[in-house]
């Protein structure tokens, strides 16, 4: 998979998470650029350091958005955030074992990029939905 360029498909249609996400993009490709190009593995660490914690921070945004309106597939987001953790908990770990690896390329440049694309059209879009049906609106959405 190539550099992720945001566009409007991605676009769950609520500001804040939508900027989130932009970020995620941005981080990820750098992510993905620093394994590509043989960068420092202090650079890389760096990168795939704050790809983790910006998850986190980025799934806490999303859950209490969801907690907050009674979105009904909470469960079901909530599942699909925390595998993804785990997954990028594993991808840490390797990186600490084995260092930028061309299988680490692999996983951030496929799986990671298509993880996110499809949790994004399929899964976070649902929740914009729900929110638009519901006239809610979102702390920070412009």
């Amino acid at each position: 998979m190539g550099k992720i360029v945001w566009n409007e498909t991605l676009s769950v249609g609520i500001a804040l998470i939508d900027e989130q996400h932009k970020t995620w993009i941005e981080r990820l490709n750098a992510l993905a650029a620093a394994i590509n190009t043989n960068a420092a593995q202090a650079q890389v660490a760096e990168t795939l350091g704050f790809l983790v914690e910006y998850t986190g921070f980025h799934f806490s945004s999303e859950q209490k958005a969801m907690q907050a309106h009674n979105y009904p597939g909470y469960a079901e987001h909530l599942q699909k955030h925390e595998a993804l953790k785990a997954t990028l908990a594993e991808l840490v770990k390797d990186f600490e074992e084995e260092g930028a690896t061309q299988s680490l390329a692999n996983a951030v440049n496929t799986f990671l990029g298509n993880w996110l694309i499809k949790h994004i059209q399929q899964v976070d879009q649902k929740f914009g939905a729900f929110v638009r049906e519901k006239g809610i609106v979102i702390a920070g959405q412009g």
